[in-house]
């Protein structure tokens, strides 16, 4: 489309002036810390944001959006040439959680792959990030 894609965090980002969020999962924010497998604090919400980055540089990005949410952002499945599902990716990275819904969770097999394998914020502890923004309001 030529504008310009600007990355929020790990799960929400800009084309021109339509902000999306990719549906079915939870980023870090930007600013939240994660421990990782010795106790030491890293920039998970970094990371997370840095994942997604790359992942919108590939070739053939598109969005379907589904529904907008509450603060007017489309809620959107992504994919690329080679990504077939970014929320997907971002969970299996273990850059992301999967939504959870009344025991129902949209990415519920990549979020336990990724806990099994200690990947992203699994290498420690961490603040769901719903916590963690409930904490650290402006």
């Amino acid at each position: 489309s030529g504008q310009k894609i600007v990355v929020a965090d790990g799960d929400s980002f800009a084309i021109g002036p339509r902000k999306m969020r990719l549906t079915g999962i939870d980023a870090p924010e930007y600013r939240q810390n994660c421990s990782d497998e010795s106790g030491r604090t890293w920039p998970c919400g970094k990371a997370a944001r840095l994942a997604l980055e790359k992942i919108l540089l590939e070739p053939e990005f598109s969005c379907e959006v589904e529904i907008s949410d509450k603060y007017a952002r489309e809620l959107a499945i992504c994919k690329t040439a080679y990504t077939p599902d970014i929320a997907a990716a971002q969970v299996s990275n273990g850059m992301a959680v999967s939504h959870e819904f009344a025991d129902m969770r949209d990415y519920g097999e990549q979020e336990d792959r990724a806990r099994a394998a200690r990947l992203g914020i699994w290498r420690g502890p961490f603040e769901r990030p719903e916590i963690w923004r409930a904490a650290n309001k402006r």
